[in-house]
């Protein structure tokens, strides 16, 4: 493919997403910055995921925007707010925009950016097909996982996807040692994440302690982390563990920090675990609703435990519309444990 002949001094990335939707875009990033790197990139996301992108490392001038106080806080302060923000979007001079979100949201704020060229994807790809009309240039992606599709919507620019783009998360020194003072010595250990945002995503806290325990009774040491409102969760993991589970919490930098020196990272689709997988740390998922093809790890040493049904995966967040949650409610503690051995049993093969 040809690269489009624009004079590309100034490009806008948006990507608002949650923090696994973030990570997931950095390879994309990256190569955008690789291919074009005397260019201005700059990036669009949401205030409170900004850390990630930081966390990378990336060559990028990040834009923060609050869209929650905007909707929730009407008045004439948010009003003169947004529209100093859209004048500011749209005079920034930027010569090509590319929605990584695919949201009417997403694509109308690249509309807003004024840039001659406007990429996304075609219409059946998005999830709000209405999106297409912000566009100037559509791609078909021909891959099924999000970060080959994303990587894709930089063909029209020439740029062909480097499918062994890596772009891992690195913690700053100073979360290092807050982490390193939490863990009083622990060392060598795996990472239990029960939580997530959507209700149908979690797997029982229950069955989460009763792996901690037979990993412990292996011998394997481990620390449970979580992030807010998930504590009512890890009380019940840690009662069903017994004695032995260290609960760590952290902060975004520290989780990061608390991967890094992991042996093993289990969790569900969430975006801890999508950390853990930008850090390098080996993976076990546990996947519900959502596709593991499409939202999975992508080292593909990295295990997935998840039921095949008809009805996978639905996406819904707050129920089953079939009511009989068996995408995760029949994962036993005997697939997760095996699946876990089955991971350790990997990297001591890599390391021999």
């Amino acid at each position: 493919m040809t690269r489009k002949k624009i004079d590309t001094k100034r490009f806008l990335v948006v990507k608002f997403g949650s923090l696994g939707d973030i990570v997931h875009c950095l390879p994309s990033v990256a190569q955008l910055r690789k291919a074009f790197p005397e260019a201005a990139i700059d990036w669009l996301i949401e205030r409170k995921n900004k850390t990630v992108v930081e966390l990378s490392g990336l060559d990028v001038r990040i834009v923060p925007i609050d869209t929650y106080q905007w909707r929730n806080s009407p008045g004439i302060g948010s009003a003169k707010e947004i529209a100093e923000f859209v004048w500011t979007l749209s005079t920034d001079g930027y010569d090509c925009t590319i929605d990584f979100q695919g949201l009417l949201k997403s694509a109308f704020f690249a509309y807003l950016s004024a840039a001659p060229v406007r990429i996304g994807w075609e219409r059946d790809f998005l999830k709000e097909s209405v999106s297409r009309f912000f566009y100037t240039d559509v791609v078909k992606p021909k891959r099924i996982h999000i970060i080959d599709q994303q990587m894709e919507l930089l063909k029209p620019l020439g740029i062909e996807p480097d499918w062994e783009a890596v772009v891992p998360l690195r913690a700053p020194e100073p979360a290092r040692r807050s982490v390193e003072s939490k863990l009083k010595g622990l060392k060598d250990f795996i990472v239990i994440n029960p939580g997530g945002n959507w209700k149908t995503k979690n797997w029982a806290p229950e069955r989460y302690g009763e792996l901690a325990s037979r990993l412990m009774g292996d011998g394997l040491p481990v620390a449970v982390t979580w992030g807010p409102g998930d504590e009512p969760m890890v009380k019940k993991l840690v009662a069903a563990a017994g004695k032995g589970v260290a609960p760590i919490p952290t902060t975004l930098e520290e989780l990061v920090a608390l991967c890094e020196k992991s042996r093993l990272f289990v969790g569900g689709d969430t975006g801890p675990m999508h950390f853990a997988a930008a850090v390098g740390t080996p993976v076990v998922s546990i996947f519900g609703p959502t596709s593991s093809d499409r939202n999975g790890p992508f080292r593909r040493e990295d295990v997935v435990v998840e039921r095949r049904l008809p009805c996978r995966p639905c996406y819904e967040r707050d129920k089953c519309p079939l009511e009989h949650w068996q995408c995760i409610v029949d994962i036993t503690v005997d697939h997760v444990y095996e699946a876990c051995r089955k991971r350790l049993s990997l990297l001591e093969i890599a390391s021999s």
